[in-house]
C-alpha cells in the first residue's frame, strides 16, 4: 500500500504540518502510525476528511502553487465533468502525469461518487482519445501511452484494500486473454473495492487457466470479466471472436455449477452476437455495475 507523508498530505490540504498534527490528534482526519509514531496517510484518509467537512472541499486548491493545477481544481470544485474529461484526455496524450493525477485524485478526494468519476470523466476521456485514433489525429503509440498514464492514476485509488468497509466477500477481476487494454478492469476493481470487496486482479492479457481451482483457493464470491471495444482489443477481432464467445459460455456454465456470481462488462460485449442470452449480469456503465453489486 502506498502512503502519503505528513508533508504531502499537508500540501494537498493547504495547511501546515503543525495544523495537520492537531487535526489528527483531534480525529478531524484519520491516519495510521508507525511503531515510531510517524503519521502515514492514504488517499482514503483525505477523501474521508473532505466527506466529513464538505465546506473544506472549496479550499482544496489553497496549497497548490501551479496555475494549471489551480485551474483544474476549479473545474473539480464546479463538478465540470465535460471539461475535466477533455483535460484528462489532453493531459494523458502529453504524458502530463501531474495533471492526470490532479484530476483523478482531486475528484476522488472531493467525494465525487466513484461511478460518476469513472463514467463521466475517465471513460469519456478514453473515448475522446479513441476518436482521435480513429480519425488519424494520433497513432496507436499515442493511444497506448495515454491509456497507460490514465491507468496508473486510476490504479492508485486501489491502494486501500478494500477502500470501503469490508463486506466479507472476495472478487476476481479478469481481463480476457486477448484483450490488451486493462483500464476497464482496473476501473471495475476501484468500484468493487469502494463497495467493500477484497479484489484480486489478473491484469492485462490474462490466460484464464483453471478458474475452478482459483475460485476455490481464493474463496471467490464474485467473478468480473471485462471486454472493451478499443482498436487494440484483440479479443473481438475476427480470428479470436469465436474463442471469446466460447470462453464466455464456459465461464457462465462454471459459475452456475459452483454457484458463483459472474458479471461481464464493457462495450465489446455488443460485438459478440449470439451470447447475449448466455449472460445474466452485464454492464456498460459503472453506475450500472454499482446497481448490480
Amino acid at each position: 500500500m502506498k502512503y502519503l507523508s505528513s508533508k504531502d498530505t499537508a500540501n494537498i490540504l493547504g495547511i501546515n504540518i503543525s495544523t495537520l498534527k492537531r487535526w489528527t490528534d483531534s480525529g478531524k482526519i484519520k491516519c495510521e502510525k508507525t511503531a515510531g509514531g510517524h503519521r502515514k496517510f492514504t488517499m482514503q484518509h483525505i477523501r474521508g476528511y473532505y466527506k466529513s467537512f464538505s465546506e473544506s472541499s472549496k479550499n482544496i486548491s489553497l496549497g497548490i502553487e501551479n496555475k494549471e493545477q489551480k485551474f483544474l481544481y476549479g473545474l473539480i470544485n464546479d463538478r465540470d465533468y465535460k471539461e475535466l474529461a477533455q483535460n484528462l484526455a489532453a493531459s494523458s496524450l502529453k504524458a502530463d502525469e501531474l495533471s492526470v493525477r490532479t484530476i483523478v485524485n482531486g475528484l476522488y478526494m472531493n467525494g465525487v461518487p466513484i461511478p460518476d468519476l469513472l463514467d463521466y470523466v475517465i471513460d469519456v476521456a478514453g473515448h475522446i482519445v479513441e476518436l482521435q485514433l480513429k480519425t488519424n489525429k494520433i497513432d496507436h503509440t499515442d493511444a497506448y501511452l495515454s491509456r497507460n498514464v490514465i491507468t496508473r492514476s486510476v490504479d492508485s485509488l486501489n491502494n486501500d484494500q478494500p477502500n470501503g468497509s469490508f463486506n466479507g466477500k472476495n472478487a476476481l477481476c479478469v481481463n480476457f486473454e486477448d484483450n490488451l487494454p486493462d483500464i476497464g478492469v482496473v476501473m471495475s476493481e476501484v468500484l468493487l473495492r469502494n463497495n467493500g470487496f477484497n479484489v484480486y486482479n489478473t491484469g492485462s492479457h490474462a490466460e484464464l487457466g483453471d478458474l475452478k481451482n482459483i475460485i476455490k483457493n481464493r474463496k471467490i464470491n464474485l467473478l468480473l470479466f471485462y471486454l472493451c471495444d478499443l482498436q487494440c482489443c484483440n479479443a473481438i477481432v475476427e480470428k479470436n471472436i469465436n474463442k471469446t464467445k466460447n470462453q464466455i459460455i464456459e465461464i457462465v456454465k462454471l459459475a452456475k455449477k459452483i454457484n458463483t456470481k459472474v458479471i461481464f462488462g464493457g462495450e465489446g460485449l455488443k460485438l459478440l452476437k449470439g451470447v447475449k442470452n448466455q449472460i445474466g449480469n452485464s454492464f456498460l456503465t459503472y453506475n450500472d455495475l454499482s446497481k448490480i453489486i
